[in-house]
């Protein structure tokens, strides 16, 4: 999305827009030394940790970590995509954002699948009205208990046993049959020779995206004896499956207000959950979630209550979508029904008052795993108890907020009876085979002077962007002790190399990697000794200069103790002499200082 507009125009439009303007229209805040001060929107608090810095441009709550430029602010706080923040501000500040002849085709493309789509939904939704023809649909969804409101609501329709009724009412309406083709509603005959409707004798469920368009068709089966239950639309220009979530359109003001989301798997509990009036949730469609359809519910919900089926297949598909919940940064928790009960079921026989007692009471999720263990943890073998620590603590790899993680790993200490000691291990032991970007385990063996001053100097220079060439030359990535200064170094260098210097806004949207992203707030605030720049430079050179020279140094020295052992006189002669002269330039540089 980043690209979806040229950089340029989008810094004009941050850069026309003040984050201190735009956050006191949400937030009380006050001007304590060069910061603004208030009350955090993105948590409760009675004390304001909630800091603005009109100099860099960013806010950052010390409390709950959340922090960003003026376009993740409006993002964060108003539930809008980038492209949709981009525009909110462009119209502030009147500046005009124009449309490529590419975007122009590609929206017009769209056009006319969304158009085809909804000729399609008519057409299916007048045969389901029909009395003749839609009867055995119309007894299929009496026999589910849909109201006719709900069935009108969400266009709910008919494909009859025809091969080519689609295809006919739409061609007449003025769709074109490669429209149809696109949008994956015909299908081309195999002789080549015309195109047959792909959906044909079964329910109909429109697939709407979060603006209320119909994207897609779901397709039910009225005879139980066909084959497959379910049949979906193909993926198009305006729809992929592993961004949409099922009913999110209808419900995301709710799921916003009560600040959590209820998922189940398919349509039918979906509709029959919002027709009981429970209306915070969405359908997964018996998938588990993609990264995309967790940032999606995150934009409008804190937590999810995972609602679904009692039996083996449902348990399967809480546990994959647990990781990427976390790391979308919801927290998670799992509602168990009755054996024997899905939630279209449960709610239809004990009514919504009922259920809604049993989401209230829904379980952690660390509690629930445990829970389909085949016997205690503390009966299990060994080997079995290995894998299912390993297990927590992956998931644990996954979360992002230092506090959230440190609550979820005490819940499974908790849990599982055992030490946290023993969990942050294999905590370490995991995370270092993650992405060196989210890896916690250098930083917590890194000396804690290195870490200090290694975070001044890189405070120093994203607010000294003028000496980043002359640092350039003499300190590389690799001479950082800590992964993730050595991630900052590497995209402040690339940054630098696109020509427009450094600047903290520009840093927080190049990356998505949201431990960086907390570094450099945090950065934002730290303090380095204010003094002479230039001193305050060459100090910092030598300490990454001094450090250097140790390692190498260590490193001699091992294969010096090495060639003694081989009694390798030669190898021993042609290191000590290396050594030597080393320490010979390190003398002259310190007395030279």
């Amino acid at each position: 999305m980043l690209n979806y507009f040229p950089q340029e125009l989008i810094d004009q439009v941050r850069q026309a827009n003040n984050v201190v303007e735009i956050v006191s229209e949400y937030v009380s805040i006050k001007k304590k030394g060069r910061n603004y001060f208030g009350l955090c929107p993105f948590h409760a608090e009675k004390t304001p940790s909630f800091s603005v810095n009109p100099e860099k441009q960013i806010f950052h709550c010390f409390g709950c970590g959340q922090g960003g430029n003026v376009v993740t602010f409006l993002m964060s706080h108003e539930k809008l995509g980038f492209v949709e923040a981009i525009r909110l501000l462009a119209k502030r500040a009147n500046i005009r954002l124009p449309h490529k002849e590419s975007n122009r085709q590609e929206m017009e493309l769209n056009d006319r699948l969304c158009f085809v789509h909804q000729l399609a939904v008519s057409y299916y939704a007048g045969n389901l009205e029909n009395k003749s023809k839609g009867k055995r649909g119309q007894d299929y969804l009496r026999s589910r208990k849909l109201s006719d409101q709900i069935i009108l609501a969400f266009h709910l329709g008919l494909a009859l046993d025809e091969w080519d009724g689609l295809l006919k009412a739409a061609t007449a309406k003025g769709a074109e049959a490669s429209n149809l083709l696109e949008a994956g509603l015909i299908i081309e005959r195999s002789d080549g020779k015309g195109y047959y409707d792909r959906f044909k004798n079964r329910l109909i469920f429109p697939i709407f995206n979060l603006s209320g368009k119909v994207v897609a068709i779901a397709g039910r089966i009225v005879d139980e004896k066909d084959s497959p239950k379910y049949m979906n639309s193909p993926e198009s220009p305006i729809y992929q499956k592993g961004k949409l979530l099922y009913g999110l359109n209808f419900s995301k003001e709710e799921i916003r207000e009560k600040k959590f989301a209820i998922v189940v798997e398919g349509y039918m509990d979906y509709l029959s959950l919002y027709q009981s009036g429970i209306r915070n949730l969405v359908a997964s469609c018996g998938t588990a979630f993609t990264s995309e359809q967790a940032r999606l519910l995150a934009r409008f919900a804190e937590e999810v209550v995972l609602l679904f089926d009692s039996d083996t297949a449902g348990q399967n598909a809480v546990l994959r979508s647990v990781d990427l919940l976390y790391d979308a940064g919801l927290d998670v928790k799992v509602a168990v029904l009755p054996s024997g009960y899905d939630p279209d079921k449960y709610v239809n026989e004990w009514g919504a008052s009922s259920l809604e007692s049993l989401i209230k009471e829904s379980t952690s999720y660390v509690r629930f795993k445990i829970s389909l263990l085949k016997d205690k943890f503390s009966k299990l073998s060994l080997r079995e108890q290995e894998q299912v620590v390993l297990s927590f603590v992956q998931t644990a790899a996954k979360i992002g907020h230092e506090v959230r993680r440190d609550l979820y790993l005490r819940q499974v200490s908790e849990e599982l009876g055992m030490g946290e000691t023993t969990l942050r291990k294999a905590l370490k032991s995991v995370t270092s085979k993650v992405q060196e970007g989210r890896s916690t385990v250098a930083e917590t063996v890194a000396k804690p002077g290195e870490y200090v001053w290694e975070r001044e100097f890189l405070a120093f220079m994203i607010d000294n962007p003028a000496w980043f060439k002359e640092a350039d030359s003499q300190i590389d990535r690799e001479d950082f002790s800590i992964p993730s200064h050595k991630e900052l170094w590497l995209l402040a260098k690339n940054e630098y190399q696109r020509g427009d210097g450094l600047d903290m806004a520009d840093l927080l949207e190049a990356t998505d990697n949201l431990k960086l992203r907390q570094l450099m707030l945090e950065l934002a605030n730290f303090d380095y000794p204010r003094q002479e720049t230039s001193a305050i430079f060459s100090d910092y050179v030598q300490k990454f200069k001094a450090r250097r020279r140790e390692r190498t140094l260590r490193s001699l020295k091992e294969a010096l103790k090495e060639a003694e052992q081989e009694k390798n006189l030669e190898k021993v002669q042609a290191i000590s002499s290396e050594l030597q002269n080393i320490l010979r330039d390190s003398r002259l540089t310190i007395q030279a200082d």
